[in-house]
């Protein structure tokens, strides 16, 4: 009987010290599980999406995937809040889960938003590197108002910016700052244009000019000087054919004819030398004045007295010269045309007291020049 009753006693204290053992995990069993996993595979997902940019190429996705996250965490909080036994992490997991569908689709979105963008990017790119092709090659010759050239300079300045932003892959932002250049340089590029076609409505009497010139040299078998301001040349005519030619730098605003004293602009039409200049005689090495004004001038000055466009107390000017000392590479007197001191020397020799001098502002048409 004793032993029956230690037996039960013995098997009693087993089975409960298994039930103590197995206690914790059981408990362990029943507790709802935190969904660890799912939140950092959405919070993976989110970081993914947007170091690729998706708030940018995929905002409103971007956006549901940022909330369904942030959800998540707040559900999370709440239910940790809670006697362990009573949470419940389904919300979690399902808000969780929301978020990398979301992230995912944003990322999807992105790639093909931000190729799509880079394509128009890189397209405006080269449109505006054509644009400043032209810009930087026969537009560049023209002397253009401080207004403009500063447009220019900013537009150009952007450009390069915009440039760097995109090698580095930002589109979105390159792309704006390639619309704002373009709308800059097209603005300055417009009005510099609206300008140089004015100007090119004197092209008829440029050519008129430069053809009675060279009839005169080869009728009377003489030589002639012709000056073309766009090119930047001098030629020199012997008997109707060209025979030399020598770079010349002109006055700072060369483009149109000299109204007035002081406008740093080189006089336009037929001219004679009225006096050959060397020594003490000149400050230029050498020098061929002209015999500027002449009548036509004097009567297109005193019309624009008349008429108001010119000031009253404005002067006409005079001492225009084809002179030496030139070769600075730019456009620096006050209207005269100067040529590097060897070339003064060939010309010198050429010319004499009422050889012609015919200023033209360019021997090619505007579409020779811009259409080409």
């Amino acid at each position: 009987m004793a032993r029956r009753k230690n037996r039960k006693r013995l098997i009693f204290w087993i089975l409960a010290i298994v039930i103590i053992i197995s206690l914790p995990v059981v408990f362990l069993k029943i507790l709802p599980e935190p969904p660890l996993t799912e939140v950092e595979m959405a919070g993976m997902s989110l970081a993914k999406a947007r170091d690729n940019q998706a708030e940018i190429y995929a905002t409103d996705l971007y956006d549901e995937a940022n909330q369904y996250y942030d959800s998540a965490m707040s559900v999370w909080r709440k239910e940790n809040e809670r006697f362990i036994l009573l949470r419940d992490y389904s919300r979690v997991t399902g808000f969780a889960s929301l978020s990398v569908e979301k992230s995912e689709e944003a990322l999807k979105q992105t790639i093909i938003s931000s190729a799509d963008l880079e394509k128009t990017t890189t397209n405006k790119l080269n449109k505006l590197n054509e644009l400043l092709k032209e810009m930087n090659g026969a537009l560049s010759r023209f002397p253009l108002p401080e207004e403009i050239s500063s447009e220019i300079a900013r537009g150009k300045l952007l450009f390069s910016e915009a440039k760097i932003v995109y090698s580095n892959k930002q589109y979105t932002e390159a792309d704006k700052m390639l619309n704002q250049t373009e709308s800059i340089l097209k603005s300055a590029h417009n009005k510099a244009f609206d300008l140089i076609i004015n100007y090119f409505k004197g092209y008829n009497q440029w050519s008129q000019w430069m053809e009675q010139t060279i009839t005169e040299s080869r009728n009377k078998k003489t030589t002639a000087v012709i000056v073309d301001k766009y090119a930047g040349k001098c030629f020199i005519y012997k008997n109707g054919k060209r025979v030399n030619e020598f770079d010349a730098e002109l006055g700072k605003k060369w483009m149109g004819d000299k109204r007035h004293k002081g406008d740093n602009t080189t006089p336009e039409g037929r001219y004679r030398i009225i006096k050959k200049k060397e020594g003490s005689a000149t400050k230029y090495y050498k020098a061929l004045l002209i015999d500027y004004p002449n009548n036509e001038d004097k009567q297109r000055f005193q019309a624009a007295i008349a008429d108001g466009t010119l000031p009253r107390n404005s002067h006409i000017g005079g001492l225009i010269e084809i002179h030496g000392h030139g070769g600075k590479g730019a456009d620096w007197t006050e209207g005269c045309v100067a040529l590097v001191n060897s070339d003064m020397d060939k010309i010198f020799r050429l010319v004499n007291i009422g050889t012609p001098i015919t200023i033209i502002g360019s021997i090619s048409s505007f579409d020779e020049i811009f259409k080409n």
